[in-house]
Protein backbone atom coordinates (compact mmCIF):
# COMPACT_ATOMS: atom_id res chain seq x y z
CA UNK A 1 0.00 0.00 0.00
CA UNK A 2 1.52 3.49 -0.80
CA UNK A 3 1.38 5.89 1.86
CA UNK A 4 1.46 9.58 2.27
CA UNK A 5 2.92 10.09 5.33
CA UNK A 6 6.56 10.35 5.52
CA UNK A 7 9.68 12.42 6.55
CA UNK A 8 10.67 15.30 4.75
CA UNK A 9 14.37 15.43 2.97
CA UNK A 10 15.70 19.45 2.50
CA UNK A 11 16.89 18.02 -1.20
CA UNK A 12 13.04 16.91 -2.05
CA UNK A 13 11.52 20.23 -0.13
CA UNK A 14 13.76 22.28 -1.64
CA UNK A 15 12.79 20.75 -5.31
CA UNK A 16 9.15 21.24 -4.42
CA UNK A 17 9.65 24.84 -4.16
CA UNK A 18 11.44 25.77 -6.96
CA UNK A 19 8.52 24.11 -8.97
CA UNK A 20 6.11 25.63 -6.98
CA UNK A 21 8.11 29.06 -7.87
CA UNK A 22 7.89 28.05 -11.17
CA UNK A 23 4.01 27.53 -11.17
CA UNK A 24 3.57 31.06 -9.31
CA UNK A 25 5.51 32.54 -12.60
CA UNK A 26 3.47 31.03 -15.38
CA UNK A 27 0.00 31.95 -13.84
CA UNK A 28 1.38 35.45 -12.92
CA UNK A 29 2.48 35.46 -16.65
CA UNK A 30 -1.13 34.26 -17.99
CA UNK A 31 -3.63 35.93 -15.94
CA UNK A 32 -6.68 35.67 -14.72
CA UNK A 33 -8.16 34.64 -18.13
CA UNK A 34 -7.32 30.89 -17.41
CA UNK A 35 -9.89 30.42 -14.75
CA UNK A 36 -12.28 31.52 -16.55
CA UNK A 37 -11.43 28.86 -19.15
CA UNK A 38 -14.18 26.07 -20.04
CA UNK A 39 -12.94 22.67 -20.74
CA UNK A 40 -13.70 22.09 -24.42
CA UNK A 41 -16.89 19.60 -24.30
CA UNK A 42 -19.97 18.97 -26.40
CA UNK A 43 -23.24 17.29 -25.54
CA UNK A 44 -23.60 13.63 -25.49
CA UNK A 45 -27.10 13.59 -24.95
CA UNK A 46 -29.34 16.19 -25.72
CA UNK A 47 -32.56 16.03 -24.59
CA UNK A 48 -34.53 16.50 -22.36
CA UNK A 49 -31.48 18.67 -21.53
CA UNK A 50 -27.99 18.88 -22.46
CA UNK A 51 -25.03 16.50 -20.84
CA UNK A 52 -22.26 17.66 -22.14
CA UNK A 53 -18.83 15.41 -21.57
CA UNK A 54 -14.90 14.88 -22.26
CA UNK A 55 -12.19 13.70 -20.75
CA UNK A 56 -10.64 16.05 -17.65
CA UNK A 57 -6.64 15.75 -17.60
CA UNK A 58 -6.80 18.37 -14.67
CA UNK A 59 -9.93 16.38 -12.94
CA UNK A 60 -7.67 13.12 -13.45
CA UNK A 61 -4.11 14.20 -12.33
CA UNK A 62 -5.89 15.90 -9.42
CA UNK A 63 -8.14 12.54 -8.62
CA UNK A 64 -5.24 10.12 -9.31
CA UNK A 65 -2.73 12.26 -6.61
CA UNK A 66 -5.89 12.63 -4.54
CA UNK A 67 -6.04 8.85 -4.36
CA UNK A 68 -1.82 8.38 -4.10
CA UNK A 69 -2.21 10.27 -1.26
CA UNK A 70 -5.49 8.47 0.26
CA UNK A 71 -7.42 11.38 0.65
CA UNK A 72 -10.05 10.82 -2.17
CA UNK A 73 -13.60 10.19 -1.51
CA UNK A 74 -13.09 7.25 -3.91
CA UNK A 75 -13.52 3.57 -4.02
CA UNK A 76 -10.40 3.09 -6.48
CA UNK A 77 -7.56 4.20 -3.89
CA UNK A 78 -6.16 0.45 -3.75
CA UNK A 79 -6.58 0.39 -7.85
CA UNK A 80 -4.66 3.60 -8.19
CA UNK A 81 -1.79 2.80 -5.86
CA UNK A 82 -1.77 -0.68 -7.23
CA UNK A 83 -1.32 0.72 -10.84
CA UNK A 84 1.53 3.49 -9.50
CA UNK A 85 4.18 0.54 -7.79
CA UNK A 86 3.35 -1.64 -11.04
CA UNK A 87 4.20 1.13 -13.60
CA UNK A 88 6.76 3.75 -11.47
CA UNK A 89 7.74 1.21 -8.44
CA UNK A 90 7.84 2.61 -4.71
CA UNK A 91 7.57 5.86 -3.68
CA UNK A 92 10.60 8.27 -3.36
CA UNK A 93 11.48 10.68 -0.68
CA UNK A 94 10.66 13.59 -3.28
CA UNK A 95 7.11 11.53 -4.14
CA UNK A 96 6.69 11.22 -1.12
CA UNK A 97 7.08 14.96 0.11
CA UNK A 98 4.92 16.06 -2.90
CA UNK A 99 1.93 13.80 -1.42
CA UNK A 100 2.84 15.63 1.95
CA UNK A 101 2.20 18.95 0.87
CA UNK A 102 -0.73 17.77 -1.55
CA UNK A 103 -2.73 16.25 2.18
CA UNK A 104 -2.09 19.77 3.93
CA UNK A 105 -3.29 21.72 0.97
CA UNK A 106 -6.34 19.24 1.08
CA UNK A 107 -6.73 19.38 4.86
CA UNK A 108 -6.70 23.40 4.80
CA UNK A 109 -9.18 23.48 1.80
CA UNK A 110 -11.68 20.82 3.05
CA UNK A 111 -12.18 23.03 6.13
CA UNK A 112 -13.12 25.93 4.39
CA UNK A 113 -14.90 24.29 1.92
CA UNK A 114 -16.91 20.93 1.01
CA UNK A 115 -14.56 17.83 0.63
CA UNK A 116 -15.17 17.01 -3.23
CA UNK A 117 -15.27 21.25 -4.05
CA UNK A 118 -11.63 21.02 -4.72
CA UNK A 119 -11.43 17.99 -6.90
CA UNK A 120 -14.65 20.03 -8.89
CA UNK A 121 -12.45 22.95 -9.53
CA UNK A 122 -10.09 20.87 -11.67
CA UNK A 123 -12.56 17.96 -13.48
CA UNK A 124 -14.46 21.68 -14.44
CA UNK A 125 -11.28 23.47 -15.38
CA UNK A 126 -9.19 23.40 -19.05
CA UNK A 127 -6.01 23.02 -18.14
CA UNK A 128 -3.80 22.89 -14.48
CA UNK A 129 -2.62 26.13 -14.69
CA UNK A 130 -6.22 27.38 -14.55
CA UNK A 131 -7.66 25.24 -12.10
CA UNK A 132 -5.04 25.78 -9.69
CA UNK A 133 -5.81 29.97 -10.43
CA UNK A 134 -8.99 28.67 -9.56
CA UNK A 135 -8.57 27.86 -5.79
CA UNK A 136 -5.57 29.87 -5.32
CA UNK A 137 -8.09 32.33 -3.24
CA UNK A 138 -9.46 29.50 -1.03
CA UNK A 139 -5.57 28.32 0.16
CA UNK A 140 -3.14 30.11 2.26
CA UNK A 141 0.13 30.88 0.06
CA UNK A 142 2.30 28.24 1.46
CA UNK A 143 -0.78 25.56 0.79
CA UNK A 144 -1.35 26.80 -2.57
CA UNK A 145 2.70 26.41 -3.48
CA UNK A 146 2.48 23.03 -2.08
CA UNK A 147 -0.36 21.74 -3.84
CA UNK A 148 0.98 23.32 -7.51
CA UNK A 149 4.07 21.47 -6.68
CA UNK A 150 2.63 18.78 -6.02
CA UNK A 151 0.96 18.55 -9.09
CA UNK A 152 3.85 19.84 -11.15
CA UNK A 153 5.62 16.86 -9.39
CA UNK A 154 3.71 13.83 -10.03
CA UNK A 155 2.23 15.32 -13.71
CA UNK A 156 5.01 13.67 -15.83
CA UNK A 157 4.03 10.56 -14.52
CA UNK A 158 -0.11 10.86 -14.67
CA UNK A 159 0.95 11.71 -18.64
CA UNK A 160 1.94 8.39 -19.20
CA UNK A 161 -1.00 6.90 -17.42
CA UNK A 162 -3.47 9.27 -19.27
CA UNK A 163 -1.79 8.54 -22.52
CA UNK A 164 -3.25 11.50 -24.35
CA UNK A 165 -6.69 10.83 -22.94
CA UNK A 166 -7.49 7.26 -24.70
CA UNK A 167 -9.44 5.58 -22.91
CA UNK A 168 -11.81 8.21 -21.93
CA UNK A 169 -12.18 9.36 -25.56
CA UNK A 170 -12.50 5.99 -26.96
CA UNK A 171 -15.28 5.25 -24.77
CA UNK A 172 -17.00 8.92 -25.97
CA UNK A 173 -16.17 7.72 -30.05
CA UNK A 174 -18.41 4.05 -28.83
CA UNK A 175 -21.01 5.61 -26.39
CA UNK A 176 -21.76 8.74 -29.42
CA UNK A 177 -22.39 6.00 -32.06
CA UNK A 178 -24.85 3.64 -30.17
CA UNK A 179 -27.95 2.82 -31.54
CA UNK A 180 -29.38 3.06 -27.34
CA UNK A 181 -28.36 6.41 -26.50
CA UNK A 182 -31.72 7.48 -27.29
CA UNK A 183 -32.68 4.90 -24.76
CA UNK A 184 -31.04 6.73 -21.76
CA UNK A 185 -32.82 10.26 -22.63
CA UNK A 186 -35.81 8.45 -22.51
CA UNK A 187 -35.06 7.75 -18.94
CA UNK A 188 -34.13 10.49 -18.21
CA UNK A 189 -37.04 12.65 -19.20
CA UNK A 190 -38.83 10.38 -17.05
CA UNK A 191 -36.46 11.01 -14.45
CA UNK A 192 -36.56 15.03 -14.54
CA UNK A 193 -40.74 14.22 -14.29
CA UNK A 194 -40.15 12.37 -11.08
CA UNK A 195 -37.70 15.33 -9.52
CA UNK A 196 -40.16 17.69 -10.94
CA UNK A 197 -37.37 19.81 -11.91
CA UNK A 198 -36.66 22.07 -15.02
CA UNK A 199 -32.89 21.26 -15.91
CA UNK A 200 -33.09 23.95 -19.20
CA UNK A 201 -32.84 26.22 -16.25
CA UNK A 202 -29.75 25.17 -15.46
CA UNK A 203 -25.93 25.06 -16.38
CA UNK A 204 -26.02 21.92 -17.95
CA UNK A 205 -24.10 18.95 -16.26
CA UNK A 206 -21.11 17.77 -17.18
CA UNK A 207 -19.50 14.50 -17.34
CA UNK A 208 -15.52 14.54 -16.32
CA UNK A 209 -13.78 11.32 -17.66
CA UNK A 210 -10.95 9.94 -16.75
CA UNK A 211 -9.09 6.40 -16.96
CA UNK A 212 -9.30 3.37 -13.82
CA UNK A 213 -7.06 0.76 -14.06
CA UNK A 214 -8.69 -2.31 -15.01
CA UNK A 215 -9.77 -5.65 -12.19
CA UNK A 216 -11.43 -3.17 -10.23
CA UNK A 217 -14.52 -1.43 -10.05
CA UNK A 218 -14.85 2.20 -10.55
CA UNK A 219 -15.45 5.56 -8.69
CA UNK A 220 -17.97 8.25 -9.65
CA UNK A 221 -19.08 11.66 -8.00
CA UNK A 222 -21.14 14.29 -8.47
CA UNK A 223 -19.74 17.71 -7.43
CA UNK A 224 -22.38 20.17 -8.40
CA UNK A 225 -23.02 20.40 -12.00
CA UNK A 226 -19.46 18.55 -12.41
CA UNK A 227 -20.10 14.51 -12.45
CA UNK A 228 -16.75 12.55 -12.44
CA UNK A 229 -16.65 9.37 -14.34
CA UNK A 230 -14.19 6.93 -13.56
CA UNK A 231 -13.57 4.29 -17.37
CA UNK A 232 -12.10 1.26 -17.95
CA UNK A 233 -10.29 0.48 -21.02
CA UNK A 234 -12.86 -1.37 -23.47
CA UNK A 235 -16.12 0.09 -21.43
CA UNK A 236 -18.74 1.46 -23.70
CA UNK A 237 -22.53 2.48 -23.35
CA UNK A 238 -23.96 -0.52 -21.28
CA UNK A 239 -21.46 -0.47 -19.03
CA UNK A 240 -21.74 3.17 -18.21
CA UNK A 241 -25.67 3.62 -18.38
CA UNK A 242 -26.18 2.92 -15.00
CA UNK A 243 -23.34 5.52 -13.68
CA UNK A 244 -24.64 8.11 -15.93
CA UNK A 245 -28.29 7.77 -14.73
CA UNK A 246 -26.86 7.99 -10.73
CA UNK A 247 -24.62 10.74 -10.84
CA UNK A 248 -27.43 12.19 -13.37
CA UNK A 249 -30.25 12.00 -10.80
CA UNK A 250 -28.03 13.53 -8.11
CA UNK A 251 -27.63 16.64 -10.36
CA UNK A 252 -31.66 16.64 -10.79
CA UNK A 253 -32.28 16.76 -6.77
CA UNK A 254 -29.75 19.47 -6.46
CA UNK A 255 -31.92 21.37 -8.33
CA UNK A 256 -35.21 20.59 -6.20
CA UNK A 257 -36.11 23.80 -4.59
CA UNK A 258 -35.38 23.94 -0.60
CA UNK A 259 -38.78 24.15 0.19
CA UNK A 260 -39.89 20.97 -1.30
CA UNK A 261 -36.73 19.63 0.40
CA UNK A 262 -37.14 20.48 3.82
CA UNK A 263 -41.28 19.78 2.98
CA UNK A 264 -39.95 15.81 2.74
CA UNK A 265 -37.48 15.84 5.81
CA UNK A 266 -40.15 17.72 7.79
CA UNK A 267 -42.61 14.68 6.59
CA UNK A 268 -40.64 12.37 7.02
CA UNK A 269 -39.59 13.43 10.50
CA UNK A 270 -43.06 13.09 11.92
CA UNK A 271 -43.17 9.26 10.73
CA UNK A 272 -42.01 6.21 13.09
CA UNK A 273 -38.65 6.63 14.22
CA UNK A 274 -37.60 3.23 11.50
CA UNK A 275 -38.65 5.12 9.21
CA UNK A 276 -36.76 8.36 10.28
CA UNK A 277 -33.32 6.57 10.80
CA UNK A 278 -33.86 4.89 6.75
CA UNK A 279 -35.12 8.56 5.60
CA UNK A 280 -31.49 9.71 4.94
CA UNK A 281 -30.37 6.75 3.35
CA UNK A 282 -32.72 7.76 0.26
CA UNK A 283 -29.98 10.14 -0.65
CA UNK A 284 -27.77 7.42 -2.30
CA UNK A 285 -30.83 4.92 -2.52
CA UNK A 286 -32.80 6.29 -4.88
CA UNK A 287 -30.21 7.33 -7.04
CA UNK A 288 -28.89 3.74 -6.69
CA UNK A 289 -32.53 2.38 -7.71
CA UNK A 290 -32.37 4.20 -10.45
CA UNK A 291 -29.06 4.20 -11.91
CA UNK A 292 -27.93 0.24 -10.62
CA UNK A 293 -31.45 -0.65 -10.44
CA UNK A 294 -33.28 0.55 -13.10
CA UNK A 295 -30.82 2.21 -15.70
CA UNK A 296 -28.67 -1.38 -15.59
CA UNK A 297 -31.48 -3.81 -15.79
CA UNK A 298 -32.16 -1.94 -19.20
CA UNK A 299 -28.90 -1.70 -20.45
CA UNK A 300 -27.60 -5.44 -19.35
CA UNK A 301 -30.77 -7.54 -18.40
CA UNK A 302 -28.54 -10.54 -18.72
CA UNK A 303 -26.04 -9.87 -16.11
CA UNK A 304 -28.42 -7.82 -13.95
CA UNK A 305 -29.24 -8.78 -10.95
CA UNK A 306 -30.64 -7.91 -7.14
CA UNK A 307 -28.21 -9.90 -5.70
CA UNK A 308 -24.77 -8.10 -6.90
CA UNK A 309 -23.87 -5.40 -5.01
CA UNK A 310 -25.22 -2.03 -6.18
CA UNK A 311 -23.33 0.24 -4.03
CA UNK A 312 -20.76 -0.12 -1.56
CA UNK A 313 -22.45 1.36 1.86
CA UNK A 314 -23.93 -2.14 2.85
CA UNK A 315 -27.30 -0.09 4.59
CA UNK A 316 -27.32 2.13 1.25
CA UNK A 317 -27.44 -1.14 -0.78
CA UNK A 318 -30.31 -2.64 0.91
CA UNK A 319 -32.48 0.44 1.13
CA UNK A 320 -31.80 0.49 -2.53
CA UNK A 321 -32.68 -2.62 -3.67
CA UNK A 322 -36.28 -2.57 -1.03
CA UNK A 323 -37.40 0.20 -2.68
CA UNK A 324 -36.22 -0.40 -6.38
CA UNK A 325 -39.82 -1.41 -6.87
CA UNK A 326 -41.01 1.57 -5.96
CA UNK A 327 -39.08 3.59 -7.44
CA UNK A 328 -39.39 1.52 -11.08
CA UNK A 329 -43.28 1.91 -10.64
CA UNK A 330 -43.06 5.45 -10.18
CA UNK A 331 -41.13 6.65 -12.99
CA UNK A 332 -43.70 4.15 -15.54
CA UNK A 333 -46.32 6.20 -14.28
CA UNK A 334 -45.32 9.48 -14.20
CA UNK A 335 -45.59 9.94 -10.69
CA UNK A 336 -43.16 12.68 -8.99
CA UNK A 337 -41.45 12.34 -5.90
CA UNK A 338 -43.57 13.64 -3.35
CA UNK A 339 -44.82 12.98 0.14
CA UNK A 340 -47.15 9.97 -1.43
CA UNK A 341 -43.90 8.63 -2.80
CA UNK A 342 -42.15 8.89 0.33
CA UNK A 343 -44.97 6.74 2.42
CA UNK A 344 -44.41 4.28 -0.09
CA UNK A 345 -40.79 4.33 -0.28
CA UNK A 346 -39.91 4.09 3.22
CA UNK A 347 -42.64 1.76 3.95
CA UNK A 348 -40.58 -0.52 1.95
CA UNK A 349 -37.35 0.68 3.61
CA UNK A 350 -37.93 -0.53 6.53
CA UNK A 351 -39.65 -3.53 6.28
CA UNK A 352 -37.49 -6.02 7.84
CA UNK A 353 -37.96 -9.43 5.62
CA UNK A 354 -38.50 -7.91 1.77
CA UNK A 355 -40.14 -11.22 -0.35
CA UNK A 356 -37.72 -11.77 -3.06
CA UNK A 357 -40.13 -11.41 -5.70
CA UNK A 358 -40.02 -8.19 -4.99
CA UNK A 359 -36.71 -8.05 -6.85
CA UNK A 360 -37.17 -10.64 -8.88
CA UNK A 361 -38.88 -8.76 -11.82
CA UNK A 362 -37.61 -10.75 -15.41
CA UNK A 363 -36.06 -8.30 -17.97
CA UNK A 364 -37.41 -7.01 -20.82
Amino acid sequence: MIRSHSSRTCSSASALARAAGAWCWLLAALGPPLAAAPPPSRPLIERPYPIEAAPSFPGGLFHWVDSLAGTSAGKTIPAHREDYLKRFGALSDADKTALEAFVAARAEHMRRSTGSAMLGAFCNAATVAAALEGVRGELSGKSWEGLAGALDHFEPKYRKVWNDGAIPQAFLERARADARLPEIAALLEKIVKFYGVDPLAATPPRLALVPVPAGYGTHAEAIGGVLLLEIRDGEGLAEEASVIVHENAHFLWSLVPPERKTDLADFAAGMNGRAQREFPHLGEAIPTALGQGVADRLFRPSSWSPDDPWYHVPEIDLCAKRIFPIVRYALEAGQQMDRDFLVRTLAAATRSNPAAKQLAISPR
